[in-house]
């Protein structure tokens, strides 16, 4: 069985209660990890699991930074369309507006920030073969999951016969495929593993970029002179690294420059970044920021587009900063 229709749900989430310093005013699902949106992995998967159309639903004016973006989807080798949502329709809202698209096809409904680790195909599968009408991904093994309460859900598998049930019928108190089970849905839960960065903070977001990266293959560019290196490390052709120690697995973006630094695993180093005389480790470095000899070992960080980290020699010592809404700098 193949599924080649996808709903992909953008909500705002926890955007509010949990802003991220360095993507003001943006869509959470495009801040890059691993050197590319959230989003373009999601799209990434869902393509290898055979989805060859997906509507993106957004909220408010978000759609149309989605579609400046992704465009018609065809760099995945799939078509996309864009449409608004409101998170107070839920599913049903989602399945109900979106019939025509769906045409009587089974779906798969995603989260726009469902970067996961378990290919798709095995579920599909399942679904499949024990005949349901739909089945519940729930996340585990995440610390975006709660420490209690129920797992979060990045998204469902739907039988044509339950997009007709939900689209007609909204979600109860008791869930949003109770109106299912009493039509007599056959439903079942599968346990995937991933993250959920856009409900959480710099943490979430950290950790999503750490899941990108574990599946990186070693990949050198040219412009490589006196560095050791060990595990995956992905260096951008155009990238310029010399005298530096690399440990993966790290991405180097394109135009990037690395000199005698130290870069260690779970590191982002985004297009035309200047890292020099400096360490760093588990962070991203967004486009043309730079770090030059910094002084201290940068762990756990988030550095903004075009940001500068460097120190100054000369006399008297002392901080200068110029930091925007919401930024944090924690001196250790």
């Amino acid at each position: 069985m193949e599924i080649a229709k996808a709903l992909i749900i953008a909500g705002r989430g926890g955007s509010g209660d949990s802003p991220w310093p360095a993507a003001p005013g943006a869509p959470k699902h495009l801040f890059p990890v691993g050197n590319q949106p959230i989003l373009f992995h999601n799209l990434t998967a869902l393509r290898a699991a055979g989805v060859m159309e997906a509507t993106i639903l957004a909220e408010g004016g978000d759609a149309a930074a989605f579609e400046r973006a992704a465009g018609d989807g065809r760099a995945w080798g799939m078509t996309l369309r864009y449409g608004a949502w409101h998170a107070a329709d839920g599913l049903h809202g989602a399945l109900a507006g979106e019939r025509s698209f769906l045409a009587g096809e089974p779906v798969l409904v995603q989260r726009g920030d469902a970067v996961l680790r378990d290919r798709m195909h095995g579920h599909i599968s399942s679904f499949a073969r024990d005949d349901l009408d739909a089945l519940t991904l729930r996340l585990t093994g995440s610390s975006s999951a709660p420490p209690s309460g129920p797992a979060p859900t990045p998204g469902y598998l739907l039988s044509a016969r339950a997009v007709a049930i939900l689209a007609e019928q909204p979600a109860s108190a008791s869930g949003p495929l109770a109106g299912l089970e009493a039509c007599g849905g056959r439903v079942g839960i599968a346990d995937v593993r991933g993250v959920l960065p856009c409900d959480g903070d710099q943490d979430a977001l950290l950790e999503c970029n750490r899941a990108v990266l574990e599946g990186l293959t070693t990949a050198i560019g040219p412009a490589v002179e006196n560095c050791r290196i060990q595990g995956a490390v992905e260096i951008h052709p155009t990238a310029v690294v010399r005298g530096a120690t690399l440990r993966g697995p790290l991405i180097i973006g394109p135009g990037a420059t690395v000199l005698e630094s130290y870069v260690g695993p779970s590191t982002s180093i985004g297009e035309d970044a200047v890292i020099e005389g400096s360490e760093i480790e588990h962070s991203i470095v967004l486009a043309g920021a730079q770090l030059r000899f910094v002084g201290s070992r940068v762990e756990s960080s988030v550095i903004g587009r075009g940001a500068r980290v460097v120190r100054s020699f000369r006399p008297p010592a002392s901080l200068r900063m110029s930091l925007g809404d919401g930024a944090e700098v924690v001196i250790a």
